[in-house]
């Protein structure tokens, strides 16, 4: 039993060119360096972690853009073309850009700060610059309906929650998997960071259409 997003009823007043260009550039990455025989060193090398931060900085960003599977690319695109678009509309393509990239960096130390018995395991993922997206989007869309189905057995039931619920819901079940879940190959940690990180960069942010009305 699972809860799917599937759209929200948020519509934007620009196209999303960069959240269009960061699922582009995710997808990109997958397709050119996930090979059986290249993932583990491609991760060894590329994925954070904090020994390696120190002779490879440039792991706070390459991080950001590797992915373990299909479906792992697949869920952080997904959340990340319903949520960016909004907030690439709210404030621009550069401050989105921003917000993704601090938000993944949040996230990652956040990550290592909880995770100091396994310093050597590299996380890889958009998972917490997504996360980052999504803490923003609450923050200004707390309201917007979010349309999801919950798969029961076989059987699909539709909801459409307030932004508030799904987000919020979705954070505190991290935060809970993240203190009390057993030790997983999931960096929940990473999503509680970024997440937070977003949320607090929304507040007192110009927004772009607020600077063109007050032009």
């Amino acid at each position: 039993m699972f809860l799917i997003p599937y759209r929200d009823e948020n519509s934007a007043r620009s196209f999303p060119f960069l959240t269009i260009a960061l699922i582009a550039v995710n997808g990109w990455f997958f397709y050119r360096h996930h090979t059986p025989q290249s993932i583990n060193l491609i991760t060894d090398r590329y994925g954070f972690t904090t020994p390696l931060l120190f002779q490879h900085p440039e792991v706070l960003l390459t991080s950001l853009f590797l992915h373990g599977s299909l479906l792992h690319l697949i869920g952080n695109m997904w959340f990340l073309w319903l949520f960016g678009d909004n907030v690439e509309d709210r404030f621009g393509s550069l401050q989105l850009l921003m917000l993704y990239l601090f938000s993944g960096i949040a996230g990652n130390f956040i990550h290592a700060l909880f995770s100091l018995s396994s310093p050597q395991t590299p996380v890889i993922g958009a998972s917490g610059a997504v996360a980052g997206v999504m803490g923003c989007y609450l923050l200004k869309f707390p309201r917007a309906r979010i349309r999801s189905v919950f798969i029961l057995i076989f059987y699909p039931l539709f909801f459409r929650l307030r932004a508030f619920w799904f987000i919020g819901l979705w954070m505190v079940g991290e935060f809970v998997a993240a203190y009390f879940g057993p030790a997983d190959y999931i960096a929940h940690w990473a999503h509680v960071g970024g997440f937070i990180f977003g949320f607090i960069w929304g507040y007192g942010r110009r927004e772009r259409y607020y600077r063109a009305r007050n032009a």
